[in-house]
This record gives structure tokens, sequence and C-alpha cells, in this order.
């Protein structure tokens, strides 16, 4: 399967909104910061993954990683390099996610991500309204990876 990895633009919001609120995810804060997301795409256009970067300051926080169960590991990572791309192009030098997945933190750690405790996280980032609520699942884990 050929998958078209690209960025988001204005038109895609509610194809997006409708795609991670259908995966549990909520899409607030999304219209400020679409175009720093990521889509992969079917043919025909249908979403099947998507992965969003929020710039903080000099870092951003990775967000909204939703995935469709036939997107294969590989194809992950091109997703993940196309992210990595956007934050290096708004000069970001780190990035950083939180996951409640225990089964992604290799896939993380894979890309070069590594584990963090809560109190290395710059200030900035724990006003995210994002991090503060998946902060509050148990299980979950801080990863960061330098740019």
């Amino acid at each position: 399967m050929t998958w078209k990895i690209r960025s988001a633009n204005k038109e895609d919001l509610p194809k997006l909104e409708a795609f991670l609120t259908e995966a549990g995810v909520s899409p607030q804060g999304l219209a400020e910061s679409v175009e720093n997301f990521s889509l992969m795409e079917n043919q025909v256009g249908q979403l099947k993954a998507c992965l969003g970067v929020e710039p903080v300051d000099k870092a951003g926080l990775l967000r909204s990683f939703v995935v469709s169960p036939q997107i294969a590991q590989p194809d992950l990572m091109l997703l993940f390099k196309r992210a990595f791309l956007t934050a290096k192009s708004q000069e970001l030098e780190e990035l950083y996610l939180v996951t409640n997945k225990m089964s992604a933190i290799s896939f993380f750690g894979s890309l070069g991500f590594e584990m963090l405790n809560q109190s290395e996280i710059p200030e900035s980032l724990l006003e995210k309204n994002h991090l503060k609520q998946v902060l509050t699942v148990d299980n979950s884990a801080i990863m960061k990876i330098i740019l």
C-alpha cells in the first residue's frame, strides 16, 4: 500500500477533527496549529494517520498521534521524519511527547526519544492543556529527543 504524507492545511480541519474525535483524541487547539500537522493518506485521500507538533518557545510537543491499524511501523517512521522536518523548519531544538501506551515506548525509543522525569520538562510545556491531561493518566511516560 502506498501512502501519501503531507502537511495539513486549514481545508483539512473538518477531516482531521473527525479523525481525532473518532479515535477518542481531543481536537482542542487544532485550528491554531493545523499547519504543524503531518497527515498520512491513502490514494483516495482518506486519512490513515496524523501527528502534530505544538511549538512552545524552542521546544515542540508532539500531539494527536493517531494511527489506523493497517499502517506498518516503517511507514510511521516516515510520518515522524516529516514531523521532525516541520519542527526543524520552525527552529525548534527539541521535541517532547507524553504517552500512556507502554507498548509504544520501544517504538519511540527506536526513533531516538529518551525517557524523562516530569521534573525535567520545561515550565512552558507543563502549562499546555494536552500535556496536563495526559500526565493525569496512570502509567504516562514522558520522552524527549534533541533535533
